[in-house]
């Protein structure tokens, strides 16, 4: 066994928001959402991530690259970025120039969340025929991004996109380019993810994401000083895990509102696999521990007693929070964040430690 040198960090804690529709107008729904990240900004958060997605309740963000351009003229420490961007979706060069863009103008605050897209339904949309054709869309799209990171001249030539002696003027402010993230759920990511450096993130139960990270810390170590990884320029990579959090003034209450917007989010999460008739096999119950993404709901030491037993058993130095989520009007959202950044997080920060 290597002996393990990871660079263990203290306990950090992210937003990471779906743009869930909601029924309300859309303009309200942005609104909100922009008020959590400046919100988030303000209580010291590490960072705030959205997610894509296309033609499903679960989000109306189509575009990350416009909603974080919002939030980047509307927030001053906080960092930003989309988990993920999905790749077989863009054209290579227009994501690069968009990630550039993104990266100056937010004064070098782009966190950068790739991947495939966890949804073939979605995909199709743009024309995917396949996974595997996703994933090699994917694959290419990213070395086609790598590339033009460390070079004047993007030349390129491959199976789907190929590009010729094209000058590049933009380059990221981040340098070689923002710190990568890529959320992992298997042995076989971690692998990948610990290889390269990334940063990520489990949908897990706290037991599952302790091995996996187990894993990772092992891999990483071993690969430390491999030539080409992804992330080298990242010395501590964040290993987070998502939570959906409702913190109320009781127990009682906590549970009867964030149990019944849970309800409404995991239909949400599941709606395209049911509209097209697709087996689901996502486990989205509110109180399981190995939920894809489990509800935490109740008092302020009712949560910090929860969150305090995951942080530990996980293993994670990343809380990756999700404070907004199905039916639960914007006002007790906000009021609940301000319960947790007031009487929990300083509590989960101690146990860490």
């Amino acid at each position: 066994m290597t002996e393990s040198v990871f660079p263990e960090s203290a306990l950090e804690f992210g937003v990471f928001d779906w743009i869930e529709w909601s029924g309300a107008p859309a303009g309200e729904i942005f609104e909100h959402k922009l008020q959590i990240a400046e919100a988030a900004d303000q209580a010291g958060f590490y960072a705030w991530h959205i997610a894509e997605h296309q033609g499903t309740p679960l989000s109306i963000d189509g575009s990350p690259s416009l909603v974080l351009s919002a939030a980047i003229q509307r927030t001053q420490k906080l960092r930003l970025g989309a988990l993920t961007f999905c790749l077989p979706w863009y054209n290579p060069l227009r994501f690069y120039n968009e990630i550039c863009m993104l990266d100056h103008m937010s004064g070098g605050r782009i966190e950068l969340g790739v991947g495939r897209g966890v949804s073939p339904i979605e995909s199709s949309y743009f024309g995917m025929k396949s996974i595997d054709e996703s994933r090699e869309r994917y694959r290419e799209t990213l070395d086609i991004f790598l590339s033009a990171c460390s070079s004047r001249t993007l030349n390129h030539e491959g199976k789907f996109f190929s590009y010729r002696d094209l000058d590049l003027y933009l380059k990221p402010q981040q340098r070689p380019y923002p710190p990568l993230w890529f959320p992992s759920s298997d042995r076989n990511s971690i692998e990948f993810t610990a290889r390269h450096g990334y940063h990520t993130v489990l949908n897990t139960g706290a037991a599952e994401a302790g091995r996996l990270y187990a894993q990772y810390r092992e891999v990483w170590t071993r690969h430390r000083n491999d030539p080409g990884r992804h992330n080298a320029h990242v010395a501590a990579p964040k290993l987070g895990k998502s939570q959906h959090v409702f913190v109320a003034g009781s127990d009682a209450e906590a549970r009867r509102v964030g149990e019944s917007a849970y309800q409404v989010w995991s239909g949400h999460l599941t709606h395209l696999t049911r509209k097209h008739g697709k087996p689901d096999l996502l486990n989205v119950s509110p109180q399981s521990p190995a939920a894809v993404t489990r509800l935490v709901a109740g008092s302020p030491a009712s949560v910090t007693r929860e969150l305090t037993q995951i942080v530990r058993e996980s293993g994670i130095n990343y809380l990756l929070l999700v404070f907004s989520f199905g039916d639960l009007a914007p006002e007790r959202a906000v009021r609940s964040m301000e319960l947790f950044v007031a009487e929990v997080m300083p509590a989960l920060r101690l146990a860490r430690k």
